[in-house]
């Protein structure tokens, strides 16, 4: 049984532009100890999905239109605030995409990664503390005595995303939810970070779903990759299937925008066009204006299709042996 499978979510912002269709009927599943990695362009509703499992999207304007998110036996949509409460911090850790606005800068380091512990009632506060240093260590910080009392901005990026990642993992989780946790850094340092959380899950054989826009991070940290684009999923499979054979055309854009070595000198191919407004519900594939095999066949409704065992398209022309 997986440990998260969520099934047909949507999500939708109620704003005075029109109703925003963030994420359309969603279904993915996840093991134990393994990783997802969710990659898309900004604003393909990554974020959102991982969001909306958590409870935290803002009502209003979003609302959370349909599905369920099974969790260990228990649907995080539907099992009410004051439980997910008790799940949030507890069973699943959330690494926040920006390291500084995740953390409250009124409240030092220490402070923050005790604070889970006490909250949920895991020991008192003079052990939390202890913890809190101790997991600070875990992550690479030297010092860690003096880094529990240091306050946020008294960090570099590069460590305060370390805290962060410590403050997610301190409860002992089953899951961790990484929204981009390398983003903001140097190439040099996300490598860091990656190995750090990479270590750190096997040691606790912790499930997770990295967030990433970036697909040479998939390639060095996920099991299986889900591909979104305009809120949708459009491919899903193992890593190693995925990168060998793409079977949506927009999957095969974003690898085509790979740097590669040795080719200095020429230009990044860069995908056409522009992602398209989610305040317009158009019938069939969202990325067919930008697809150079669109056809008239690609109006029809959209939906996931296993191609070979355990990878899926929402390609209708692939589907149909057309491509």
């Amino acid at each position: 049984m997986p440990l998260l499978e969520v099934q047909n979510l949507t999500v939708r912002f109620h704003t005075r532009d029109g109703v925003v269709r963030a994420v359309e009927d969603v279904s993915f599943s996840l093991d134990r100890g393994e990783t997802l990695g969710i990659v898309g362009e900004s604003g393909s509703g990554k974020s959102v999905t991982c969001l909306a499992l958590l409870g935290l999207i803002p009502c209003p304007p979003g609302r959370l239109e349909g599905g369920r998110a099974g969790f260990d036996g228990t649907d995080l949509l539907s099992c009410g605030e004051r439980h997910l409460r008790q799940v949030r911090g507890r069973r699943i850790g959330m690494i926040f995409q920006d390291p500084m606005t995740a953390l409250n800068p009124y409240l030092s380091i220490g402070a923050q990664l005790a604070e889970p512990l006490t909250c949920h009632g895991q020991l008192g506060r003079r052990a939390a503390w202890a913890r809190a240093e101790a997991a600070l260590t875990e992550v690479g910080l030297q010092d860690a005595a003096a880094r529990a009392r240091s306050f946020p901005h008294q960090l570099s990026g590069g460590m305060r995303q370390r805290v962060v990642i410590a403050m997610a993992l301190i409860a002992g989780p089953d899951l961790i939810i990484a929204d981009e946790p390398t983003t903001a850094l140097d190439v040099t340092v996300q490598a860091q970070i990656l190995d750090l959380i990479r270590g750190l899950q096997r040691a606790r054989g912790t499930a997770m779903v990295l967030i990433t826009h970036n697909l040479g991070v998939v390639a060095g940290a996920c099991d299986r990759v889900a591909v979104m684009y305009a809120g949708r999923l459009v491919e899903s499979g193992r890593v190693t299937e995925v990168f060998r054979r793409p079977l949506h055309p927009y999957t095969q854009a974003l690898y085509r925008a790979l740097p590669v070595p040795g080719c200095r000198g020429t230009d990044l191919y860069t995908i056409p066009g522009q992602p398209p407004r989610l305040t317009r519900a158009e019938p069939g594939c969202p990325f067919a204006p930008r697809c150079p095999a669109a056809a008239a066949i690609c109006s029809t409704p959209l939906g996931l299709v296993e191609m070979t065992p355990g990878h899926w398209t929402a390609c209708v022309r692939m589907q149909r042996g057309e491509l």
